[in-house]
C-alpha cells in the first residue's frame, strides 16, 4: 500500500511538469540596429521576470516563454530599451534597436555641446546668459572678466573694440613665447570669441583642468571655452522677435593736456635726468639755446625774428636747433 502511494505521487508530480512543459513554447529571433547590422550582447527578458537570453554573434537569440502573450524586455547599452509584444501565434521575431542619444552624449560625444557632457571632464566653470544680460561692454571676452574664477582675461591695448587676451590657470612655461591659449568651439566648431554676438550666447562652459587634452588632444591643454549659442523654441508656432540695444563712447582715462613747447620739455627732461645721472644733460642744450626756447614759449605762429627752425653748426656739421 505504501509502496502504492509513492508511485501515484511520483506520477502526479510528473504530469505536473509535462502539463507546465506543455504551457509555454520556444520564441527565437534576430536583433538588429537601424543598419541591418545584427547586435551581440543583447539581453531579451520576460518583462517582470528573470527569464531571459543574450543575443549570439549573429545577433539571435532563443528563449522559452509562457505559451499566452508575454512581453519582451530588449535592452543593450548605448540603445534604447525597447519593449516588445509577443502574440500568443508568434514564434519568430525580428527587432530593431535604436541608438541612444543620450547613452552616446555619455560615453562617445563627450565635452562637445551641453553642460552634461562638460561635467565629465572635470573643474567646469558655467556661465548662462542671464548672467551676461545686466553686462555692457563691446564684446564678449571682457564680458567673461571675473565671471569665472581661474579664467584671467587682459587686454594689451587701449584701442575702443580691442579683444582681450584669455588664460586658465595662469602660464603654461616660464619660459617666453608659449602660447597659452585656450581652444574656443562654438557650437562645436572652432572659432574666435569675440565674433560672436553676446546677444546669441545660450550658456558657456569654461573647462579649467588639464584632463580637457584627453577629449580635445593636446589643444585643449591650456584649456576649453564651450560657447553654446541660442536655438529655436519649438513651444509656440509664432515668430519672436527680440531687439537689444546700446550705445556709448570710450575715451582715455589720463589727461590728454600734454606738454608740447621747445622749453619746457627739454628743461623738465633734464631736469629728471640729472637727479639719477650725476647731474648730467640728456638734451645737450646750451644756456644760450634754452634762451631761444624761452623767447618762442608763447608764439603761436612763427615770428619773422624768431624762426622755429634754426641750422647751426655745431662740432663740425650742421645741425637742426629748436
Amino acid at each position: 500500500m505504501r509502496l502504492f502511494k509513492s508511485f501515484a505521487a511520483s506520477l502526479a508530480l510528473l504530469l505536473a511538469s509535462f502539463s507546465a512543459f506543455a504551457q509555454t513554447r520556444e520564441i527565437s529571433g534576430v536583433v538588429l540596429d537601424a543598419t541591418d547590422f545584427p547586435l551581440i550582447g543583447v539581453a531579451v527578458i520576460v518583462d517582470g521576470t528573470t527569464n531571459g537570453a543574450m543575443t549570439d554573434e549573429n545577433g539571435a537569440f532563443a528563449l522559452r516563454v509562457p505559451a499566452t502573450e508575454v512581453i519582451l524586455n530588449v535592452s543593450s547599452l548605448g540603445y534604447e530599451t525597447k519593449l516588445v509584444t509577443v502574440p500568443a501565434n508568434q514564434d519568430k521575431l525580428t527587432i530593431y534597436l535604436s541608438e541612444d542619444n543620450m547613452m552616446i552624449d555619455e560615453t562617445v560625444v563627450v565635452g562637445y555641446g551641453t553642460q552634461k557632457k562638460v561635467n565629465l571632464t572635470g573643474a567646469v566653470g558655467v556661465v548662462d546668459s542671464k548672467q551676461l544680460e545686466d553686462r555692457t561692454s563691446h564684446n564678449l571676452s571682457a564680458m567673461l572678466q571675473g565671471s569665472v574664477p581661474g579664467l584671467n582675461i587682459s587686454t594689451s591695448a587701449g584701442s575702443p573694440g580691442s579683444s582681450g587676451s584669455l588664460n586658465i590657470r595662469g602660464v603654461g612655461s616660464i619660459g617666453s613665447g608659449s602660447d597659452t591659449t585656450p581652444l574656443v568651439l562654438i557650437d562645436g566648431v572652432e572659432g574666435e570669441i569675440d565674433r560672436v554676438n553676446p546677444a546669441d550666447v545660450a550658456s558657456i562652459s569654461v573647462i579649467k583642468d588639464a584632463s580637457a587634452a584627453a577629449v580635445y588632444g593636446a589643444r585643449g591643454a591650456f584649456g576649453v571655452i564651450l560657447i553654446t549659442t541660442k536655438g529655436g523654441d519649438d513651444k509656440s508656432d509664432k515668430a519672436t522677435v527680440r531687439y537689444s540695444g546700446r550705445f556709448g563712447w570710450e575715451e582715455p582715462t589720463t589727461s590728454t593736456d600734454y606738454e608740447t613747447t621747445g622749453y619746457w620739455s627739454a628743461y623738465i627732461h633734464n631736469m629728471f635726468w640729472k637727479a639719477d645721472n650725476a647731474n648730467s644733460k640728456y638734451i645737450q642744450y646750451t644756456d644760450y639755446d634754452f634762451q631761444q626756447l624761452l623767447l618762442r614759449i608763447n608764439d603761436k605762429t612763427e615770428h619773422p625774428d624768431r624762426p622755429w627752425t634754426v641750422i647751426e653748426n655745431r662740432n663740425g656739421k650742421d645741425t637742426y636747433m629748436y
